[in-house]
């Protein structure tokens, strides 16, 4: 994924939107994942799930800031090689 930065304005904030069963260790490889990548991540606070109607998957929105370029394609290659992870928005 290439970022163009001249479209971007950052810091950025933005809604991080994650896929994946529900049954999988999704929410813990999302959090470790965004600890990673963000000083100043706080999940109690900027993370919040939903589970599908049919309680299948389980969706998780977080509200983050990125700083650049780099830790954007950073943060969406470490979600797209998780195996944990179905889709990113």
């Amino acid at each position: 994924m290439a970022i163009q930065e001249h479209l971007w304005e950052f810091p950025h904030d933005m809604q991080l939107k994650v896929m994946g069963a529900i049954d999988s260790p999704l929410e813990a490889a999302l959090i470790e994942i965004l600890n990673t990548h963000l000083e100043d991540f706080d999940a109690d606070k900027h993370l919040n799930s939903k589970p599908s109607s049919k309680g299948t998957f389980i969706s998780f929105t977080a509200k983050v800031t990125m700083r650049n370029r780099e830790q954007v394609e950073a943060i969406y290659k470490a979600l797209s090689d998780s195996p944990h992870v179905k889709v990113t928005l």
